[in-house]
């Protein structure tokens, strides 16, 4: 083990102990390495600096491609064109922090520090995999949730799978079964939390958070690692239930000893840059324990992808210097899918005598439709194909999801109609 490392495990074993037992075998065993990255950083403001091996102008500017460079506008070169640090260049995560306050209506938070930039948000949840998983952790996945999560926490490392139902049998958002799940869990435990989710497109009401909140702080059968996924933060289509993330509430109440509390998100879906492949993690750890977990942190990035995206943090930086500007035009872009939103759940309302399945959806970009029974969710994928209509089958749910986020609104009650069309053709 890398002496660093020891160092780093003291800190945390001292400072933060539910983190620490959490981690991994590989999640002990690294740390930054004092190379060329950590060298070149002590000597940034030297004058005469020979430590990076990137093509400069010999004054600390890039030397890009004539044709590249044109194409760059008025990004800035040394962020878009240069190596990035990587944890991400410090304007950008202090921003993106100040973005995410604003988010849950915070001027200031004292449980966590600034995030570190990813190279994505999936990058995010595969460092969280990495620290924290391994054939002796349990993760507890939604019923039904993302299917990239079984891959990303359990694929590489061996962890062991456990969900819980997210809706109860009349299709409504039931807590109680996450609560229930958390109690019955012993030992390490990941516990992956999603609002609004894909593919269920739910969001849920102030007292249903208030449950979800109490259910995972009261699971202390072992260190609790608790990951709230905030891709889709923000897009809510309906008053009445949360808009913010539920990490803010979980790391202000959340005991050290017990639980640590991690916030992915990223610009995919919160500014709507689809390719940005920049995300950001957040952890409820401060002061000396905080510096030794991105120390590993920065050592996972530093060993998988390099460090993040420099032009995609380039592009953001603009954004998020006039948030206020940036606020609006992500609400004028969103305003068509609410409407998207309001079609989809008025076609499926005035539908009669329907034999889907219900399920509550409120927000993001989802729905989900379940089968009747004895109908095959993957029978009605293919069937719809046959009738020009793609959708996804779930079939932990027996549950087609619908993304009406990317279709037109007219087009969306025809959609419905063949939809209910091949469940009638199948029921008879």
């Amino acid at each position: 083990m890398m002496p660093d490392a020891e160092r780093h495990n003291r800190v945390l074993e001292a400072e933060a102990p539910a983190l620490f037992a959490s981690l991994s075998p590989l999640g002990r065993r690294i740390a930054f390495p004092r190379g060329i990255p950590f060298q070149a950083d002590q000597a940034r403001q030297t004058r005469y600096n020979a430590t990076i091996g990137q093509v400069t102008d010999g004054r600390g500017s890039p030397l890009p491609l004539p044709s590249m460079d044109a194409w760059l506008g008025d990004l800035d070169r040394k962020v878009s064109l240069l190596y990035s640090p990587q944890p991400g260049h410090a304007e950008i995560r202090r921003l993106w922090f100040d973005w995410q306050l604003a988010q849950a209506g915070r001027a200031t938070f004292a449980h966590a520090g600034l995030p570190v930039a990813t190279h994505g948000l999936t990058h995010g949840l595969a460092v969280i995999a990495d620290l924290f998983t391994s054939p002796e952790t349990t993760v507890l996945l939604p019923n039904p949730s993302w299917e990239n999560y079984d891959l990303v926490f359990t694929g590489w490392s061996g962890a062991k799978l456990a969900t819980w139902d997210f809706y109860d049998a009349d299709g409504a958002f039931a807590p109680q079964n996450l609560a229930e799940a958390l109690q019955r869990i012993e030992g390490r435990l990941v516990a992956v939390l999603n609002f609004p989710a894909n593919p269920t497109g739910y969001s849920p009401t102030p007292a249903e958070a208030r449950q979800v909140i109490e259910g995972v702080l009261a699971a202390r059968r072992g260190p609790t690692v608790v990951v709230v996924d905030d891709a889709y933060q923000g897009v809510v289509h309906v008053p009445g239930v949360v808009r913010h993330s539920l990490f803010w509430d979980l790391a202000e109440r959340a005991d050290p000893a017990t639980h640590v509390v991690l916030k992915v998100d990223g610009a995919t879906k919160e500014l709507l840059f689809f390719p940005s492949r920049l995300g950001f993690l957040t952890a409820s750890v401060t002061g000396a324990a905080e510096a030794s977990f991105f120390d590993k942190v920065n050592a996972a990035i530093r060993g998988t992808v390099g460090s993040p995206p420099g032009p995609s943090q380039a592009l953001m930086l603009p954004l998020l210097r006039d948030a206020d500007a940036t606020r609006r035009e992500v609400a004028a872009q969103l305003a068509p899918i609410t409407g998207r939103f309001e079609a989809l759940r008025d076609a499926l309302a005035a539908t009669p005598d329907s034999l889907w399945r219900p399920f509550a959806f409120n927000s993001a970009y989802f729905a989900m439709i379940g089968m009747p029974d004895g109908v095959d969710c993957e029978a009605v994928r293919r069937a719809l194909l046959a009738d020009d209509v793609g959708t996804i089958a779930l079939p932990e749910a027996n549950a087609l999801r619908i993304a009406y986020c990317s279709m037109a609104a007219e087009d969306i009650p025809e959609l419905v109609a063949r939809i209910d069309r091949a469940l009638r053709d199948f029921a008879r």
